[in-house]
C-alpha cells in the first residue's frame, strides 16, 4: 500500500521501480515498538501505528540502507552520551 501511495518512487532519490523498501517515517519502527511497549509478534500485529501507511514512505534499497545505518549511528551516539 505504501508503494502505491508513493507511486513506486523512492522518496529520497526519486528512482521509480527497482528494489523498493517500505520505511517507517517519520516515526521509526524502533520508536513505535518502545512507545507502545510491544514485546511480542502478536502485540505488533495488533498495533495500528506499525501498519499505518501514513507513517511510511517508499525508499529504494540503497536509500533504505543509508537511512537505517544513520538511525543506528544516531542511537549509538545517544547511548554514549548517557
Amino acid at each position: 500500500a505504501i508503494f502505491e501511495k508513493d507511486d513506486y518512487i523512492c522518496q529520497d532519490w526519486g528512482q521509480r521501480g527497482g528494489v523498493l523498501n517500505a520505511d517507517h517515517f517519520p516515526t521509526t519502527f524502533a520508536q513505535i515498538i518502545v512507545e507502545n511497549n510491544i514485546t511480542s509478534f502478536e502485540q505488533a500485529l495488533k498495533c495500528p501505528k506499525l501498519w499505518d501507511i501514513n507513517n511510511g514512505r517508499t525508499l529504494c534499497l540503497n536509500c533504505h540502507k543509508i537511512v537505517t545505518k544513520n538511525q543506528v549511528l544516531k542511537r549509538s551516539w545517544k547511548s554514549i552520551g548517557k
